[in-house]
């Protein structure tokens, strides 16, 4: 879990930004339904509060060709599975895009073996911020479509089982200093 990057006061600020935006949303899920009790999660808001990691945004590679907007899990997995000898993975979560004001969207980007980001879909827009989940199994990086929290298909099997063993990689930084969110 290293990560040669600084961590700014602004950055640490928006990353709790968003880390509240997924605690509104977990309290919201809880008040809307019932999850069953021997399911792992309640909702993937549960999911990214109890596995998510902080990830640093640095500068993209000069080389690095921007992907299509609005693909960004099979465009994160392509790029990951296209560089996986280069020791990256994919990353699922929420994102933080400002162009004048918050908005906290649902993304994917990869992650270096140092924590830092890159982001084959997004520009490098300074005010950005990620917390989410780095998966380490290919198996499970979604290249063609729809993200492993935003498909039914997908997020159902991991909010009743969880992640299998070792799928997840140990990247980033913790949401909080105990690790707990």
């Amino acid at each position: 879990m290293t990560n040669s990057a600084p961590h700014t006061s602004s950055l640490v600020l928006a990353e709790d930004r968003l880390i509240d935006h997924l605690r509104q949303h977990a309290a919201l899920s809880e008040a809307a339904h019932r999850t069953p009790e021997d399911w792992t999660y309640r909702s993937q808001f549960h999911l990214l509060l109890t596995l998510s990691r902080r990830f640093t945004p640095t500068p993209s590679p000069d080389d690095l060709v921007k992907m299509p907007d609005r693909f960004c899990y099979s465009n994160a997995a392509r790029y990951a599975l296209a560089h996986r000898d280069e020791g990256v993975v994919y990353a699922e979560g929420f994102a933080l895009t400002h162009a004048g004001l918050d908005v906290y969207l649902p993304h994917a980007w990869i992650v270096r073996s140092d924590g830092t980001v890159l982001d084959p879909t997004w520009d490098d827009a300074p005010g950005r911020a990620y917390v989410g989940i780095p998966v380490a199994d290919s198996r499970l990086w979604p290249v063609d479509s729809g993200g492993l929290l935003q498909d039914f298909d997908r997020t159902l099997p991991l909010l009743r089982n969880g992640f299998p063993r070792h799928a997840l990689a140990d990247l980033g930084r913790p949401l909080t200093a105990e690790g707990h969110p």
